[in-house]
């Protein structure tokens, strides 16, 4: 019993390991000034939306202003979160700009990752809001 016990601590501690990806103290600056530039590119998309400009100089905004930075044509959001689109870019910068904020206080990374997906409402492309990550 006490090998069996032994044998499943054991096994719970390295599928946590691998489960959560450490990040250094630089990859987690370089993911909180990523989180910051992509909640200013999405409150500019926001903004052109809500200056009920068109949707294909929106377009043409977002690939300037989110090219590197996130996922897809609607920088970072779901093409069908899109049908109120002022309020979605709204909501995802506020997730992107409190992440990047989580992280720039030291808090755990997988602490912010879960605000993060939880404020995104699922608006947001993967686990990361709609940012392309990445590290070197």
């Amino acid at each position: 019993m006490r090998t069996l016990f032994l044998s499943l601590a054991c096994t719970a501690a390295f599928a946590g390991a691998a489960f959560a990806q450490e990040h250094t103290p630089q990859q987690v600056a370089e993911d909180a000034l990523r989180h910051r530039a992509l909640a200013q590119a999405q409150e500019l998309s926001a903004q052109c939306f809500a200056d009920h400009k068109s949707k294909d100089d929106c377009i043409t905004l977002m690939k300037q202003q989110c090219s590197g930075l996130a996922i897809g044509k609607f920088c970072g959001l779901r093409e069908e979160a899109s049908t109120d689109p002022v309020k979605s870019f709204q909501t995802t910068a506020k997730a992107n700009k409190d992440a990047a904020q989580c992280m720039s206080l030291g808090k755990p990374y997988e602490d912010c990752l879960w605000d993060l997906q939880t404020a995104c409402h699922g608006l947001g492309i993967g686990k990361f809001c709609g940012m392309v990550h990445s590290h070197s």
